[in-house]
Formats: structure tokens, sequence, C-alpha cells
């Protein structure tokens, strides 16, 4: 879907509306530094509109995307995005005909950010002064990851999970080129580079989504076997350096309990999350230690801590946060995600730190 790089006029008035400054309470923002920091809803009372995912590419350049609408079952809404300048957020139009709600994104430079719709099989670049359709995969299903390393090697992938996925893609400036369903490459989620030869994914398992990680050595794409990575359900992975990879997971078939699985250049080892949470997604804090998303049993939001130290601690939220970034050469993150209302969800953005 790549098709039109028009932005329509629903989208542009988007970009003209004064976005919300949202304010939580003193309890809430004194939740281990984190506060809301936007709020905004589009379209109908009863959208559930969210913002997905967050890519933060220095002091003064963050992107928070999401979508007007929720809708998985039939790839409903369309997506949007809000970029902020150091200063403030405001909207930027997405191309017109997008459908369905942008659920990954990456970037190598503020002018080269890459994003993927859950459904309609939109891969949407930013090249500094619009989004425009990069690619528009054919067929009903899913797009899970996108890892941009430079504007001639970005890496596309489309895993099963609630629908079939639309396999792994890869561009390297002039064309694309789609990995073999039956291979390892064919069934990866989402990935984590350090480079273009050194790079972490999270794949399928023999018989199961999200359950191996793999690692792409510039040549071919390799499972990883370890005894520590076995019978787990990945969420989230980074890799921070060669000695610095970790992952966070969850027992398979269980839930619970939460793991974090860190690998430091030799082996892998099993970290057990000491809350009674599932755990989601993470980031860096900056300083060596990791920032998690995280719900209860019951469904109550949590941001989670882990220091250097390995310390933990954890506070209550008010919203679901779907994505977290470490804001470059600062400990401060913006995080990505909806807030609920008496008839749907508000996408917010939350803030830690000076920003």
């Amino acid at each position: 879907m790549r098709i039109s790089l028009k932005t329509s006029a629903a989208c542009a008035a988007v970009s003209a509306v004064a976005l919300m400054l949202g304010t939580a309470s003193p309890a809430q923002a004194a939740a281990l530094g984190w506060r809301q920091f936007l709020s905004q809803h589009y379209g109908a009372a009863t959208n559930a509109s969210l913002y997905q995912s967050v890519v933060a590419t220095g002091k003064n350049s963050a992107w928070a995307l999401g979508g007007t609408d929720l809708t998985e079952a039939t790839g409903g809404g369309r997506p949007v995005a809000v970029h902020w300048n150091g200063r403030g957020w405001s909207g930027v139009g997405m191309p017109a005909g997008v459908t369905s709600y942008i659920f990954a994104a990456g970037a190598s430079s503020p002018s080269n950010i890459w994003a993927v719709t859950f459904l309609g099989g939109y891969i949407l670049r930013w090249n500094g002064a619009r989004w425009s359709v990069a690619k528009h995969l054919t067929g009903f299903g899913e797009l899970t990851g996108v890892t941009a390393l430079s504007r001639s090697n970005v890496w596309v992938f489309g895993s099963s999970g609630s629908f079939q996925g639309l396999g792994t893609w890869h561009f390297n400036g002039r064309a694309w080129r789609q990995m073999p369903f039956h291979s390892v490459a064919g069934g990866l989620a989402t990935a984590s580079a350090l480079s273009a030869t050194n790079i972490w994914a999270i794949g399928n398992g023999p018989a199961l989504p999200y359950t191996s990680i793999d690692h792409f050595n510039g040549r071919s794409w390799q499972r990883v076997s370890a005894r520590a990575l076995s019978g787990l359900l990945f969420r989230d992975i980074h890799a921070f350096s060669s000695s610095n990879v970790w992952v966070s997971a969850e027992s398979n078939g269980i839930g619970l309990p939460a793991w974090l699985v860190h690998f430091n250049g030799r082996a892998w080892t099993r970290i057990r999350v000491p809350f009674t949470l599932e755990t989601d997604f993470f980031a860096s804090d900056g300083r060596g230690g990791l920032w998690l998303t995280g719900q209860s049993l019951t469904g109550q939001s949590f941001i989670i801590h882990r220091s250097p130290g390995g310390v933990w601690s954890r506070a209550s939220i008010p919203a679901v946060l779907n994505d977290l970034a470490l804001i470059p050469g600062t400990t401060s993150l913006w995080a990505a995600g909806s807030r609920a209302t008496k008839t749907g969800s508000n996408a917010v953005v939350w803030a830690h730190g000076p920003v």
C-alpha cells in the first residue's frame, strides 16, 4: 500500500489541531518519576485511540505513532503520528488511503523513520519532510516489527500471532526481497540491531510463535540454542552491545512468572521478575538499568524499574504503555500508550525525567 503519496485532508487537519498537554495527579506524577505528557483522541468518542510505538532519535526529535481506532478484526481506523521538536508535540499527516494502525517503528536518523501497520501490509517511511508509502504487501496478515539500520538496509517482520504473518522482508535501498517462509528468517517477529552483521530477533519456534531467539551474522539467520531460553514466550528484545542483550519473557503456556533473560556475550541466564505481573516492553534507563511495562492479572498497569545493581521497584499507573524509548544521551524516556475513557480510549504519551 504505499500507493498514494498524498496526505489526506483529514490527516492534514490533525496537524493543525492543538494537542492537549496532560498532567497527572501528584501521586501519579511521583510514581517513579513518570507523568502523562500528552493526551489526544481521534474520531468518534467510542474510538479506541492509541499510540502503539515511540521512537526517539534525539532530545529534539521523537515520534509517537498509532491509530485512530484499534479494530483488529477488520483493520479499521487509520494511522496517526505526532512529532516532538524539543518544544512540543504536533500532529503530522500520514498518506491517504492507509488503514489500520502503526504497530511498530524504527529509525536510523531523524530523517529515516520507518513504520508498519498491524494489518493492511503498509510499510511507511519518513524522509525528513513527509511520510510516504514505501511498500504495500498484498494479502491479509500482520506486520509486527521493523528495524532500520540505514536508508539502504531495512528489515520488516510479519510473524503470525492473532492472524497470519506477512513474513520477513529486506530492503537494500533498491529492491525488496522476501525471506523464505520455511526458513528461520521467515518467522521473525521483531529485532534489535547492533550492526548490519549483528542482529538479534524474536522468532517462531517449531510449534509456537514468539518462542525462539534468532541471530543474524550478516549472511544468514540462525536459531539460538540455550537452556535458559527453553520453555519461554518472548515479548521484547534489546541488544545494547555484543555482551549485553536482554529479552523480556514469560513462562510459555503458564504466563507467570515473568522473566528477564540476559546474554553476556558467552552465556544466557534467567532473572525472575519478583512481582506477580506480566511484563511486556522495556528500554534502557540510561544508567545500566531497565524500565519495563507490566500488567497484573486483573488488568492494572504498572511501570517497573530494575536498577543496575538488581534492585526492583514498581508503581501503578492509570494508562496502558505500549512502548518505551530512551532519549539518546540522557536518562529521560518517552512512552506511548492509551488511557481509557468512558466510551473508548485516548492516545497518550508519558515522560520520565526532564524532556
